[in-house]
């Protein structure tokens, strides 16, 4: 009976850490399902970050989609701008973790200690004609992390952006 009531005791702090990873990703799952999208991917547990390319432990979101299959409807707003659902549910941005370049961008929104980045990336050019060309492929990504496991990028994590793919 010591050993079972020892074992919940070890497995408790494990599953109050998993209802955190839930309460960050579950506003921005909610707001991806609900754009027309080829893949929509949640993943909990280590991952390499994009922003720091630190193997971390949390929660990631991975949604892909094209333009063809947006028709009219836009992306959801993930900014936490005023009067959207992110920022009523009580998100704000951080400007200071937040960039924004030509096809991709990045927002680092806070919420009561908790943090997560957001990665948009429609890449675009000029071609050889001097054409804007946008890409048809939009990629989400949104990082929630809880801890920093390692300031190198996770063994065998084939998703990490940069200089480990």
């Amino acid at each position: 009976m010591l050993r079972l009531l020892l074992l919940i005791a070890m497995l408790l702090p494990t599953t109050t850490r998993a209802g955190e990873l839930n309460d960050s990703c579950a506003p921005f799952f909610q707001a991806l399902l609900q754009v027309p999208h080829e893949s929509l991917v949640r993943r909990d547990g280590l991952f390499t970050s994009q922003w720091t390319q630190h193997c971390v432990d949390g929660c990631l979101l991975e949604m892909q989609t094209n333009q063809a299959r947006l028709g009219s409807q836009s992306l959801a707003d993930l900014a936490a701008e005023p009067g959207t659902p992110l920022h009523q549910d009580g998100w704000r941005s951080n400007p200071s973790l937040s960039a924004d370049g030509a096809g991709t961008g990045v927002v680092g929104l806070e919420r009561d200690g908790a943090l997560c980045l957001v990665f948009t990336e429609q890449p675009s050019f000029i071609d050889a004609n001097g054409q804007f060309v946008q890409s048809e492929t939009i990629k989400v990504r949104v990082e929630c992390p809880i801890a920093i496991q390692s300031d190198q990028p996770c063994p065998g994590d084939e998703e990490c952006a940069g200089p480990c793919k």
